[in-house]
């Protein structure tokens, strides 16, 4: 049974492409279901499943073939059945293509405006077919604002969020439309 279903079309601005997403409970956690389509016409297919805790539980990635990722309850985690060492203990994983994957850890951590964690995740990258570590700090800086900061490249990004916790802007990457 799925309920509480909302979904978003958020367009690049860094480039050609968008991406359509739905979100919603479903099988006693969270399931993201999304398309984005690249500034060359290609659509790259997406699932994840996050446990009731927000946690991921697993993220299908279709195109030629398909990538599936899976994350124990003891924070070990497979690509295509084979161990991905690098990452164990990542809680959630980035898809680098949307930002639909930013909602886990906004719904599961509820931060308080000011306060920051940091976060290890577990980041697919398509291309290679590998999950590679990333190290961020997430800041809330006000009531649907935040920032992320990304150790690996020594970036900041700052989006905004609705009550539901899903990205509605990213400068200069991405734009949801009403």
């Amino acid at each position: 049974m799925i309920a509480g279903a909302h979904a978003i079309l958020w367009l690049r601005e860094d480039g050609t492409g968008n991406d359509a997403c739905r979100f919603a409970d479903a099988e006693g956690g969270y399931l993201i279901d999304g398309s984005s389509t690249g500034s060359d016409g290609e659509v790259l297919r997406y699932r994840v499943r996050a446990r009731k805790d927000g946690t991921t539980r697993r993220a299908r990635i279709g195109r030629k073939s398909r990538l599936i990722a899976r994350r124990a309850k003891d924070d070990t985690w497979t690509l295509n059945d084979t161990p991905m060492p690098d990452v164990t203990g990542a809680k959630d994983i980035d898809l680098g293509f949307t930002p639909a994957t930013l909602t886990l850890p906004i719904r599961r951590l509820h931060l308080d405006v000011g306060k920051e964690t940091e976060l290890f995740v577990a980041r697919l990258d398509v291309e290679t077919g590998r999950l590679t570590p990333l190290n961020l700090v997430l800041r809330r800086v006000a009531g649907d604002t935040y920032e992320m900061d990304t150790a690996e490249t020594g970036t900041t990004s700052r989006f905004t969020v609705d009550e539901e916790g899903i990205v509605q802007s990213q400068p200069g990457q991405w734009t949801a439309q009403a």
